[in-house]
């Protein structure tokens, strides 16, 4: 079945009827489904519309050559007449006269022809326009669905955050400043008992006897019982 059968249909196609049926959901669906539509139609018309314009520029020579046939055999008939050859003119105007009759078959032939032409030129010239007009609401569709999921995605989160009381965010936040303050204090414990340690290894330091040291107490006492004996 060729495009012209369904070009009342195709006229009558409308982007806006289409999407006046359509929901949020499926929006872009029918968009993308009437726009395939188009492009496919589309294709056929310009697969189709060579053979009807060949057929037309057919027609439209057939009937130029038929009319210069029916001028010459006049000229015939005339010429015929003026010579006092009657016989001969009525075979001239007896062809003329059925060249004539093929001549309103073909006048009718071409005016359908003329037609078909004319309407596959519209049908290319509304589908094309169908077609940007499709691709532009599409992506002017798929911009704001775009838009419409990023707020929907901001409203759960502020949903969420909203369902939280200002009691439970004080609580989270008082548990995440006990644990700060907990690191602080065993830093500063940590610093604290280093501290402490120095201290008392310096104090040690003060009452630490070295070897040494013992030893020449040892002398000592060696001597003063040396001296001792002396005296005696």
């Amino acid at each position: 079945m060729g495009i012209l059968s369904r070009f009342s249909d195709i006229m009558s196609a409308n982007i806006n009827s289409s999407l006046s049926k359509a929901e949020a959901s499926n929006a872009d669906k029918l968009l993308e489904k009437y726009l395939r539509d188009a492009k496919d139609n589309l294709a056929q018309v310009k697969a189709e519309t060579a053979a009807v314009i060949a057929e037309e520029t057919g027609l439209a020579r057939k009937l130029a050559d038929n009319e210069a046939e029916c001028d010459k055999y006049t000229d015939y008939a005339t010429a015929a007449v003026k010579k006092g050859n009657d016989s001969d003119a009525r075979k001239f105007l007896t062809y003329k006269n059925r060249l004539e009759a093929e001549r309103e078959d073909l006048r009718s032939q071409y005016a359908k022809a003329e037609e078909n032409s004319d309407k596959m030129r519209q049908l290319m010239h509304k589908l094309s326009n169908d077609i940007n007009a499709a691709e532009g609401k599409l992506n002017e569709l798929k911009q704001k669905l775009s838009v419409a999921k990023q707020m929907e995605k901001t409203n759960k989160i502020t949903r969420k955050m909203g369902n939280t009381s200002l009691s439970e965010a004080d609580s989270l936040f008082d548990a995440v400043q006990k644990r700060v303050d907990a690191a602080d204090a065993a830093m500063a414990l940590d610093k604290e008992f280093a501290r402490g340690k120095c201290e008392v290894e310096d104090l040690a330091k003060k009452y630490n006897t070295t070897t040494q040291e013992l030893k020449a107490d040892q002398v000592e006492d060696q001597l003063a019982v040396l001296k001792a004996s002396l005296n005696k």
